[in-house]
């Protein structure tokens, strides 16, 4: 389900934090939402509860001291609270993208505690999450969660983003061959969901094709339509592809995963530099 943003009204946004109860009888952890009980969950002596509106709050004050915040999503489904908050805007290539941050408690075992911070494209509806130095949490909710989670944003300034953006930047006017876009994305050839996730990524490249002006012959069809497993890629069927345009098509792939799971493949599309060259290059030869 695509995130509902809206304008950002701290005290609204307060109040609403303020609603969430999680307590504790015995070894029954119970999520309320303005009353209503969304979920309970049997844990084990070694759960610790987390005091997720104290933290929201914190962390917005900590996020307002560096940037403007202009939108939120809060996000309440039975033991998952998730707030994105997003803030300043930057260009790149002729995309907008907000600096945002992702924070993500379940108090039903479901998913770990996270905090994380990237950049999102509301017109192509894809998120961009690296690792931020001093900045990034994912762990699970056992005893000492508090004080990790203390930690998570000690790096958290003016220029949080400004790696990040020149990574994705340094993808503009450079194109990569589909041979090492494999190479990037099944990392280890005997995992059947890395090459689950190039398939994904084959049949979004047919899908995304206008857009990235890729005119696709019977033949680069029938090699992107050919199971990973199965798919050999050598001279005579590799082409190349845009690599700003390709990273956008991957990562679309994960636009309604949590924050950790965009983060990872952020990481593993982002590898993709190594292999890259720019357009001249290939000119000069050519291609």
């Amino acid at each position: 389900m695509r995130k509902s943003f809206q304008t950002y009204d701290k005290q609204e946004l307060l109040k609403k934090i303020d609603q969430i109860e999680i307590t504790q009888v015995d070894d029954k952890v119970i999520t309320s939402y303005l009353g209503k009980t969304l979920a309970v969950s049997t844990v084990s002596n070694r759960y610790e509860i987390f005091d997720i509106k104290n933290y929201l709050k914190s962390k917005i004050d900590i996020i307002e001291k560096n940037f403007t915040i202009s939108k939120y999503c809060l996000r309440l489904t039975r033991g998952i609270q998730e707030l994105t908050l997003l803030s300043d805007t930057i260009e790149i290539q002729g995309l907008n993208f907000y600096k945002s941050f992702f924070i993500l408690n379940s108090s039903d075992k479901s998913r770990r505690l996270s905090f994380n911070a990237g950049l999102y494209c509301e017109s192509k509806d894809f998120y961009i999450v690296p690792s931020v130095k001093n900045v990034g949490l994912t762990k699970k909710h056992l005893r000492g969660v508090t004080q990790a989670a203390e930690l998570a944003s000690e790096g958290l300034d003016g220029e949080t983003f400004n790696d990040q953006i020149d990574s994705i930047k340094s993808l503009v006017g450079h194109r990569i061959s589909l041979s090492n876009l494999k190479k990037t994305i099944v990392q280890d050839s005997d995992k059947k969901v890395e090459h689950s996730k190039f398939d994904a990524f084959k049949n979004a490249i047919i899908y995304y094709s206008s857009e990235g002006r890729l005119k696709i012959s019977g033949d680069q069809w029938k090699t992107l339509k050919t199971h990973s497993e199965s798919l050999t890629i050598d001279s005579n069927n590799d082409f190349y592809l845009d690599a700003f345009w390709s990273f956008q098509v991957y990562l679309r792939l994960f636009s309604r995963q949590d924050s950790h799971v965009v983060k990872r493949e952020t990481e593993r599309i982002m590898s993709m530099t190594q292999w890259a060259v720019r357009n001249q290059t290939l000119e000069s030869l050519g291609i």
